[in-house]
């Protein structure tokens, strides 16, 4: 039986050599990619949102800016899905666009594919549960007025969109979360009409129905129940002016300029 010549002998620098065949890495490559003009406009909002992959990010909150961006061009002849893939790799920078360069290439069918494997690296389950408890355990800061408590509150909600939980029970944390005197205030303008430190079903409808409504209704409660402030608070009031919703140098209630819509608002509000 013949014998086999070896294998020639390698130094340990010839296996960083290029042996031939070299396919240089092209990025992310999809099934079937598409091509088209990107706009400036779109361009620019991708690159002013890029997302980098650090611990401070939020990639929900990327992947809403992401679809701002998409809504700003419609190619003819391109899917929705099509569209997606091809812009979302240039709104990714640093290790964010190494980690999609690094996907094998031809393995990515359609943007909910590619969107389930972003989310998968960048907001595993324990990244969720730690978003939805700065939900369910919000609390007003000692110094947080009543609108920035609540703006905070709607960026945590938006952090995790998959919370999972309803108006009712959102409004719930939210209320349950404030200061006492702040609930104390909320009671009392929701008319006292339930027990102590509940919201009327109604109420809590309407300040969930959208943003605004929800900014002009709590400052409608406010003005409703400090109209008649107490002798002692009128004093205090003389040192130290301060808004419990908006947290300004005005009486609480005070937010918006006679004969606005919101102050015509707040009238209304007053005579029901």
């Amino acid at each position: 039986m013949a014998e086999v010549d070896p294998p020639p002998r390698r130094t340990l620098g010839d296996y960083g050599q290029a042996t031939g065949g070299h396919n240089p890495n092209l990025g992310f490559q999809p099934v079937n990619p598409v091509s088209f003009d990107i706009k400036n406009t779109v361009l620019s909002a991708l690159k002013e949102n890029q997302f980098a992959g650090s611990e401070s990010e939020c990639p929900n909150i990327h992947l809403g800016r992401f679809y701002e961006a998409c809504g700003y061009t419609d190619p003819p002849g391109v899917t929705e899905s099509n569209k997606k893939l091809r812009l979302f790799p240039l709104s990714l920078t640093d290790r964010a666009k190494d980690w999609i360069d690094t996907l094998p290439p031809n393995t990515i069918t359609s943007w909910d594919e590619l969107e389930l494997k972003f989310c998968e690296r960048y907001f595993p389950i324990h990244k969720f549960l730690e978003r939805r408890n700065d939900i369910t355990n919000f609390e007003q800061g000692d110094s947080e007025s009543l609108y920035d408590a609540w703006e905070r509150f709607k960026l945590c909600s938006k952090k995790c969109p998959t919370h999972g939980l309803d108006n009712h029970a959102q409004m719930q944390h939210f209320t349950q979360g404030l200061r006492a005197q702040t609930r104390m205030l909320l009671d009392a303008s929701a008319g006292a009409k339930k027990k102590a430190g509940m919201l009327e079903l109604d109420t809590q409808t309407a300040l969930l129905a959208q943003s605004q409504l929800m900014n002009t209704q709590m400052a409608a409660m406010l003005k409703h129940f400090t109209t008649t402030p107490a002798p002692q608070m009128q004093a205090n009031a003389v040192h130290d002016v301060r808004c419990a919703f908006c947290g300004k140098g005005h009486a609480n209630g005070e937010c918006f300029p006679a004969g606005s819509e919101q102050a015509m608002y707040l009238s209304n509000f007053k005579k029901s």
